[in-house]
């Protein structure tokens, strides 16, 4: 798939319009920001990908030495009893404190927006997480393109957790009967294709479509939620496939908000 190719500058004649309570006496002045976004991707599975398209905030003042997502937490939080900025140390300890002690409002300020294409069953559990806006490819409106997830490995079923996997099999047998299973996947999109091509409804030819058919969304969400989502994904006990998705975000964020995700790894 091509690379999509992004950036996002702002201008002074905009960035002018936000008054910044941290520094009073410069509070026209700031730093236009331009951030290439071409290389923010990460290729996952045979066909997947997560790619950061946008970011908020996209201004910081122009004597500000701090990243600009790191910025807009200690800003955000210093604002509740009328301080500005202090030192780059000082900052840091704050980003370190707020997440220890779980004080999650300031990491609100913060925005991603990610361009994601993963298989359903991975974007059904995606979806649990309804602190995010999202929107999906449509099969009601697209006729879908015949791309698949295939596993490198297959595994048994966990002893003590009822949803997880356990240890990879090796049995040649049991991996071909399920290579022959997943190889399905391209008998039912022939079928749905010839469907469609008979004049069957889009929304009604997808209907036997399997869960490892890939879809694409993109997915808007706060920095607060998205520790939250990572905590929870990229855990132990989380299934392979979302995790590598979940990894990928982290480290697509961290040159973004370095301090906060340092802390984060801390503390979870």
């Amino acid at each position: 798939m091509n690379t999509l190719k992004s950036s996002f500058k702002i201008t002074n004649s905009i960035a002018k319009r936000y008054n910044f309570l941290d520094f009073p006496d410069t509070a026209r002045r700031v730093k236009d920001i331009s951030i290439d976004l071409a290389d923010k991707v990460k290729t996952i599975g045979n066909s997947g990908f997560v790619r950061l398209v946008d970011c908020m905030p996209r201004v910081i003042p122009s004597n500000c030495s701090h990243l600009m997502c790191d910025h807009a937490i200690v800003q955000s939080a210093r604002v509740s009893f009328n301080e500005g900025i202090k030192t780059p140390g000082q900052d840091i300890k704050l980003i370190d404190f707020l997440i220890r002690h779980k004080h999650t409002s300031p990491f609100e300020m913060v925005k991603f927006k990610f361009h994601i294409k993963a298989p359903l069953f991975v974007q059904r559990q995606w979806i649990r997480h309804r602190t995010a806006n999202v929107n999906e490819i449509s099969g009601r409106y697209s006729v879908l393109n015949p791309e698949f997830y295939v596993p490198d490995k297959i595994y048994d079923q966990g002893k003590l957790n009822k949803q997880m996997s356990g240890n990879e099999i090796k049995c040649g047998h049991t991996k071909q009967l399920y290579n022959e299973y997943i190889n399905n996947s391209y008998k039912q999109y022939n079928a749905y294709k010839m469907l469609v091509d008979r004049g069957v409804s889009k929304e009604m030819a997808r209907i036997g479509l399997p869960l490892n058919m890939y879809t694409e969304f993109y997915w808007c969400i706060d920095l607060h939620n998205l520790m939250n989502f990572i905590k929870l994904r990229s855990a132990i006990n989380a299934q392979h496939e979302i995790k590598e998705y979940s990894d990928a975000m982290k480290e697509l964020i961290s040159d973004l908000c370095p301090n906060t995700i340092e802390s984060f790894n801390k503390y979870n």
